[in-house]
């Protein structure tokens, strides 16, 4: 493991790191003024999910591991006989909550389903009496003591016991709710939620040597029998008595009388089973993950596990992996630099072999040159839809070969074009070529960093998957980045800019040049554009993507285009389900969710050094696009012209106007095609 440097490194210029007004901590069980303190907590639930391996779940409170739960969150929605004390929790679980439009609380209307999978893990780390990590939201109504943070991990608990109860509801139904109870698995240790001003003999003291609710292992005291009608042994839990507690049974909870909303509501557990203790099976995993370390033999730095958060050593954080290059805690800001390797040939190659044989069968299995002659048949595309996609026609630009796509709107009417640029070695291996941009840019700090996304500044935050640096005019979309002027921008960032300005005039001409003498509609692509004044770079690691959206900001000239280093990856393209409309005329599939949407006319990969051009500012209006990845490590370098006369406020034209500039030293890398 790199040792820690103290002070943040001077190219962090984007302010503070606390995001939440949590207090920096320092570890321990309590603080100075003595209040308590966990060993490891959170202030957003996606740090948890980061920095954790027990825990993932961006929504929902259960994580599982191969249908086994390994973590679970208690936070706002409580159930009456809720327990949270030193060592039992029991809650309910298996979801089924809905929300109450009047009240706008979540409430359940129906029973418990049986066969779900959540509850199947449940029982299955009953079970195998393994441990399950429990994480308290600052929400929860039962927590013994204030809580320090938005989020507290607990400690590891053993599932003791898994049932179905009856639980009133507050519209006066009863309905049928699984319940869990988790006992903690050290018992001879303390907890840390326990709540500090209690006497000797509460059940909520702080010392397990002079606290009833810290007791050692303790057999279960209470009637224990098996049902004379399914044979299936329960335990008494109520004080109103024993019964049977298989919900397949019919003697399932048998009473003298039948439960109602009182009877439900006034149900209680016995001393007997809340008291009872049992022995721990195993040793323990670490509950703490350690820093990761970044000098492991084989890895380059990109790979899926490089990319995850971590748990702060010093104060206990759970942070997430906010820039490219090195590992800063959002507490206290200390760092620790996680360097890019050089990302091996080997496996830039097998990538593109790889993505050669794959768009070479999508190709075969979406029909894409099915009764189409030889002479027009498409070598680039894995997905082509005839009856949208206007014929492409082939080019040669320079040294590339490239291949131009019309997009039409529902009409017919041609409302732009897409040009893929496609790379050879013999481009890639020149000096200051892609190689060389790639190697570059993969050991560089160019400012690469993960952006809010969504939910900005609350617990609920999300970060883009991908890096991102923009350099020139401000782009301003649904993320907030970080800008630089051109004339703080490498020379990579240069001569990617230069090999793009190229690739987007030789775009346009041969859209102008192939529109000559047609009939088009009003939103037809112009025969020119403007130069660009801005470039996003994003830095991909393993498995990231970008899912389907438009680049439609009204301040948007009517060219991008993006330069591809590194990995490989499928370009899509769809018309927008709603605002295209192409109705029934197109194949509707699924998208995120589940929800409908039109099935993709058009993908084509993008390999290491090729570029692509899409021109039209109607694209953006009808067509989204997306970028599926295949491999360890990727850049996209993209560019646009933002115009300063659609901006509304003076101070951001005169931002454009300075940082879009390109500087007089970059003429030199003036690029011509080869």
């Amino acid at each position: 493991m790199p040792s820690a440097i103290e002070n943040r490194p001077p190219t962090i210029t984007d302010g503070p790191f606390v995001i939440v007004g949590t207090p920096p901590s320092d570890g321990g069980n309590t603080s100075s003024t003595g209040q308590p303190r966990p060993e490891i907590w959170s202030n957003m639930r996606g740090g948890l999910c980061e920095a954790l391996p027990y825990y993932r779940a961006y929504k929902g409170s259960l994580h599982t591991k191969e249908v086994c739960a390994i973590g679970f969150l208690i936070d706002k929605e409580a159930d009456p006989r809720d327990v949270f004390s030193a060592q039992v929790v029991i809650c309910s679980a298996g979801g089924g909550r809905e929300l109450d439009r009047e009240t706008g609380s979540m409430v359940r209307r129906a029973d418990a389903v049986d066969d779900n999978t959540g509850i199947r893990a449940l029982k299955a780390a009953k079970e195998a009496r393994s441990v399950v990590a429990i994480i308290a939201g600052q929400n929860n109504p039962n927590y013994p003591c204030h809580p320090p943070h938005p989020y507290s991990v607990l400690d590891y608990f053993q599932i003791t016991d898994i049932w179905k109860e009856p639980q009133a509801q507050r519209n006066g139904n009863v309905v049928k709710v699984w319940r869990i109870r988790f006992e903690k698995a050290e018992l001879h240790t303390s907890s840390w939620w326990a709540p500090r001003n209690a006497k000797d003999g509460d059940n909520n003291a702080l010392s397990p040597s002079h606290n009833s609710e810290y007791l050692s292992i303790e057999e279960f005291s209470g009637q224990s029998r098996h049902c004379v009608i399914c044979w299936q042994h329960s335990k008494e839990i109520f004080t109103v008595g024993w019964m049977c507690l298989n919900p397949g049974c019919a003697s399932y909870f048998h009473t003298h009388s039948p439960i109602t909303n009182a009877t439900a509501s006034s149900l209680a557990y016995t001393e007997a089973f809340l008291n009872q203790r049992n022995p721990l099976i195993g040793p323990l995993p670490k509950l703490k993950p350690s820093i990761p370390d970044l000098d492991t033999v084989g890895l380059h730095g990109t790979e899926s596990d490089s990319r995850c958060g971590f748990v702060c050593p010093d104060c206990g954080c759970c942070s997430r992996r906010l820039f490219w290059n090195r590992l800063v805690c959002e507490n206290c800001s200390r760092w620790w630099p996680a360097p890019m390797l050089p990302y091996p040939q080997a496996n830039l190659q097998a990538e593109a072999i790889y993505i050669d044989s794959l768009t070479t069968k999508r190709r075969i299995t979406n029909g894409v040159n099915a009764g189409v002659p030889e002479s027009a048949h498409d070598t680039f595309a894995c997905v082509l839809n005839r009856t949208c996609i206007q014929p492409a026609e082939g080019f040669v630009f320079g040294s590339y070969t490239a291949r131009q796509y019309f997009l039409p709107d529902a009409t017919g009417q041609v409302i732009g074009s897409f040009t893929l640029f496609v790379s050879n070695q013999n481009i890639n291996s020149r000096q200051h070529g892609p190689d060389d941009l790639f190697r570059e840019l993969s050991v560089t700090d160019i400012g690469l960093k993960r952006n809010p996304a969504a939910n900005v500044g609350s617990k609920h935050e999300g970060l883009t998957r991908h890096f991102q640096q923009n350099f020139g005019a401000r782009y301003k979309f649904g993320v907030s980045v970080q800008s630089k002027g051109f004339d703080e921008a490498p020379q990579a960032v240069l001569r990617a800019l230069h090999r793009l300005i190229w690739a987007s005039k030789c775009a346009v001409a041969a859209t102008a040049g192939r529109l000559a003498g047609q009939t088009v509609g009003p939103n037809a692509p112009p025969p020119t554009s403007n130069e660009f004044n801005e470039l996003l770079a994003l830095g991909f690691m393993e498995k990231d993507s970008i899912n389907y959206h438009d680049d439609g900001e009204t301040e948007l000239g009517p060219t991008v285009a993006a330069l591809s280093l590194g990995s490989p990856s499928i370009m899509k393209f769809r018309p927008k389900l709603r605002k295209s409309g192409f109705g029934d005329m197109l194949p509707i599939g699924s998208g995120p969710g589940g929800k409908k949407a039109f099935k993709s006319v058009l993908e084509v990969p993008m390999k290491h050094g090729d570029m692509m051009v899409m021109h039209g500012q109607h694209i953006h209006r009808i067509y989204e696009h997306a970028v599926e990845p295949f491999g360890g490590r990727r850049f996209s370098m993209t560019s646009r012209y933002i115009d300063p006369g659609k901006m509304t406020l003076q101070a951001d034209k005169d931002d454009a106007a300075v940082k879009g500039a390109i500087p007089a030293h970059s003429q030199e890398f003036t690029y011509d095609g080869n």
